[in-house]
């Protein structure tokens, strides 16, 4: 079916169906295109058909032991066939409920073979569709290892489909894959027989639940061997033969098949991926953190790009990558990717693990809980297996948790939830947990990490010693408990508290400036959430004409407002949502505004064109692209006029420095020497031309200096600097009533508006300025210093989501105006109607 469409997604599985259903919800026209069955290995030859036979293996394990329960069946047998029949009707199912989902979701579905053919291009079956946004979703396959008699072999694929149960498996690879099947037939009577070439099955698991699982293995006839190297597999008789060594000693195995389990590799046959400019390694697509590839308009996720080569990862970073072409800048979180093994009993693990947290030079506590001693394990007569919890020794944060056990890849959830989220052990410890349940013992493994387990003896360590000593070491831990929440909980307010004076001394990375400091870094945070999901609003119809975001500009924003004083009058462009949030002004009444309702800030008159805050002296926007700086210089002549020692600050952007009103308002304020800051943030970019390109004079600075201003130019991506300087000149404009000028230098990360579609620009030069990024620059100086690390971080962005959240939902249940009232309260009506706004806002 040839099309036109802004995303296209290439591949059906986990990975692909997800972004395409996300794609299509952010109102994107979304094509799917899938050469096999949609819902990719995963569904139809992977996890799915997977766990439908280890099902059955697992009822007919739980039949068999049954007796002690009331069960007794006579002649229990397995019946492969059906199993295999309810497997593939799972897989029938699943297939279906996607389509559907994606023909629900408005997605159109491509069935063939992918190629990249360039510029956006896409041909399928000898049609071809063209892109916006091409997303690489083509998974993986399985891997061949150069190994003699490999053809003797059958892989993941192939297992699927045997007609009956091997009495004899060789399993060659101890991974993830080799386990489960090697669980699964063991479990219905095969004898299994494990090789894998390094010292661990499971390398990614530790070490102490490979081990249970390996007993549990042995038990049922079930064969190790690591270090062991395969020389060749051959027919020997009417079976096959594994040859291996084990060090110096030489061995044989025999069996009726031979699984082949050394893991998967990225799959792009046929794409056509080097030849559309997609740069390859090894096999794998490269991604920067956002997913994008090297060639433009083509992202990349899921097993293609080598990454964790897990379902749930891809579908995680399907989300991602249609979010980042929406411009909602999101860069994948991997440090809780949950890892789930369905052997028998289940293994599951998230986080650090205890040995990988010490060799990172973590101090730990570490507290386990056996499932022998939960109430619900026994009630099931699943009691093999333990709960175990790392967490860092002084804070309690949670760092990783590791379960074997009955429904530990279920368990998993609440553990990823702690790990990502970054709870420590006393919150899990206040979390009721119904009972009796599994989940308790994870709460229980927590406590036991403190010495306070309450189901199973706690050891005698120097933690808890004797009552009074517990009671001692309580207080203690409640005091760091209570410092790490000081730490880690932000500063509320939007708007730091502002010394008297910036000064460099009060922006130097120390304890004493840390409140100041992180305030600054929690508004800037504040400012691009609020910009990053006013544009989701834009693009569900909820704010009228444009929108003009500042996403990229925060630190030349927050720099610019915050050494004002709140006597200080600003004048902005119609770009001033975050100068409005900067300046103190309700969030709230800010995106009401956008929303055009009654609690905006204007009361809906102005839109997304206009905030106006008279007591905090916020001029507002203006609609008119320089038409505010007559206004501004108007402002500072009155407050000239009246001898007062206030400032005007002018904020405008580039685009406004090649019309006739920047040029008069900078001569009428040098001529009168008026109170005024002119304060250009310089993205580098107008509404379709590089600045260079529609000026004549590259630095702006210079054009000031032609009036005799003062002026100086300053990375306006730094915000340490864009305080001082602004500071300074601020405070010498006050002083001698002189105008001055500053440049601030920085690059937007989004085009002129929500509409504009930004190809102007090239990926290398926005990729430059991306790694420039403010708001990562800052916290990674605050990191350096101590002042912060990325726990604190990522608390701070979970509030400020929750805080945007609350924003919208207070402007979508705010009243619209009244029709009879639209033209009320325009500047001087509301400023007579309302005393309190008069005089000096101090």
């Amino acid at each position: 079916m040839a099309g036109t469409f802004d995303v296209a997604v290439v591949g059906g599985g986990p990975g692909g169906y997800v972004a395409a259903l996300r794609a299509a919800q952010l109102g994107a026209v979304t094509a799917i295109i899938e050469k096999d069955r949609f819902g990719g290995t995963c569904l139809v030859r992977g996890c799915i058909p997977t766990k439908a036979l280890l099902q059955s293996s697992e009822l007919y394990t739980l039949a068999k032991g049954g007796a002690p329960f009331g069960v007794v069946a006579g002649n229990l047998s397995f019946d492969w066939p059906a199993a295999q029949k309810r497997k593939t009707a799972v897989v029938d199912q699943l297939v279906k409920g996607v389509e559907g989902l994606l023909k629900a979701g408005g997605v159109t579905m491509v069935s063939g073979a992918a190629k990249l053919a360039g510029a956006g291009a896409i041909e399928v079956a000898g049609e071809r569709l063209q892109a916006k946004n091409i997303l690489i979703a083509t998974g993986s396959a399985v891997s061949r290892i150069p190994l003699k008699g490999a053809e003797l072999t059958i892989d993941s694929d192939a297992i699927l489909e045997l007609k009956e149960i091997p009495k004899r498996l060789a399993v060659i690879g101890g991974g993830v894959v080799g386990m489960e099947f090697a669980a699964m037939f063991a479990a219905l009577g095969s004898k299994v027989t494990v090789l894998e070439m390094l010292p661990q099955i499971l390398p990614m698991v530790e070490a102490d639940l490979v081990n249970v699982y390996a007993k549990h293995l042995s038990g049922l006839g079930g064969e190790i061997h690591t270090d062991s190297k395969v020389a060749e597999v051959a027919r020997v008789g009417g079976g096959l033969q594994v040859r291996f060594s084990t060090g110096a000693e030489g061995g044989a195995v025999d069996a009726d098949q031979v699984l082949l389990a050394v893991g998967r590799s990225p799959y792009t046959e046929g794409l056509g991926a080097e030849a559309a400019g997609v740069k390859l390694d090894r096999g794998r697509v490269v991604v920067d953190d956002h997913l994008r590839t090297s060639a433009q308009g083509v992202w990349a996720i899921g097993d293609v790009i080598g990454g964790i080569m897990l379902a749930h990862v891809a579908s995680y970073e399907g989300v991602c990558a249609v979010e980042n072409m929406a411009g909602h800048e999101r860069v994948p979180d991997y440090h809780a990717a949950p890892n789930c093994v369905y052997t028998d009993p289940e293994i599951a693990h998230v986080g650090l693990g205890e040995k990988e947290a010490k060799d990172r030079g973590l101090e730990v506590k570490v507290g386990r809980f056996p499932f022998a001693a939960a109430g619900r394990a026994l009630t099931l007569g699943q009691t093999e297996g333990f709960v175990k919890v790392v967490a860092d020794a002084t804070s309690g944060r949670m760092l990783g948790v590791h379960i074997i056990g009955p429904r530990a890849t279920d368990l998993i959830a609440e553990a990823t939830l702690a790990v990502q989220n970054g709870l420590t052990l006393d919150q899990l410890d206040l979390t009721m947990h119904a009972h009796p349940t599994l989940p308790e013992a994870i709460m229980e493994a927590a406590l036991a990490a403190q010495g306070r387990a309450i189901h199973i003896p706690n050891r005698r360590t120097a933690s808890n010693p004797s009552p009074t000593a517990t009671a001692t070491a309580t207080a203690t831990t409640v005091a760091l408990h209570n410092r790490e929440r000081q730490i880690v909980t932000p500063v509320k307010p939007p708007v730091p508290p502002v010394p008297a004076s910036i000064t460099a001394k009060k922006l130097e990375l120390t304890k004493g400036n840390r409140d100041f400091l992180l305030g600054i870094h929690r508004l800037m945070q504040l400012i691009r959430r609020f910009e990053e999901r006013t544009q989701e609003q834009y693009t569900k119809a909820k704010i009228g004409g444009y929108c003009h975001l500042n996403i990229g500009e925060e630190a030349a924003v927050v720099g610019g407002i915050l050494p004002l004083k709140l006597n200080d009058y600003i004048y902005t462009s119609y770009r001033e949502h975050g100068h409005a949030i900067a300046r103190g002004i309700d969030p709230r009444a800010v995106m009401a505004e956008l929303f055009g309702k009654e609690t905006g800030t204007s009361h809906g008159r102005g839109g997304s064109m206009h905030m106006y805050g008279a007591k905090l002296r916020f001029m507002g926007g203006y609609g008119i692209v320089g038409g505010h700086l007559p206004l501004a210089a108007g402002a500072a002549f009155a407050v000239k006029y009246g001898k007062q020692k206030d400032v005007v600050s002018c904020l405008f952007g580039d685009g406004a420095t090649n019309i006739g009103a920047f040029h008069e308002s900078l001569n009428y304020a040098k001529v009168f020497e008026l109170p005024v800051l002119w304060y250009c943030v310089n993205n580098r970019y107008g509404m379709g031309t590089p600045v260079e390109a529609a000026s004549a004079v590259k630095d702006i600075y210079k054009k000031a200096c032609a009036y005799d201003m003062e002026s100086i130019q300053v990375d306006g991506m730094d915000v340490r600097e864009v305080l001082l300087r602004t500071s300074e000149v601020i405070e010498k404009v006050r002083a001698d009533s002189q105008p001055r000028f500053i440049e601030a230098l920085c690059y937007r990360f989004k085009g002129h508006s929500v509409v504009d579609p930004d190809k102007y620009r090239s990926p290398e030069d926005k990729e430059k300025f991306r790694k420039a990024d403010p708001i990562v620059a800052f916290e990674h100086e605050l990191e350096q210093s101590g002042l912060a690390d990325e726990e604190y971080f990522r608390t701070v962005r979970q509030e400020i989501d929750a805080e945007v959240q609350d924003i919208i939902k207070f402007a979508d249940e705010s009243p619209d105006p009244k029709v009879e009232d639209l033209y009320k309260y325009v500047y001087a009506g509301e400023w007579e109607e309302r005393p309190e706004l008069k005089g000096n806002p101090l």
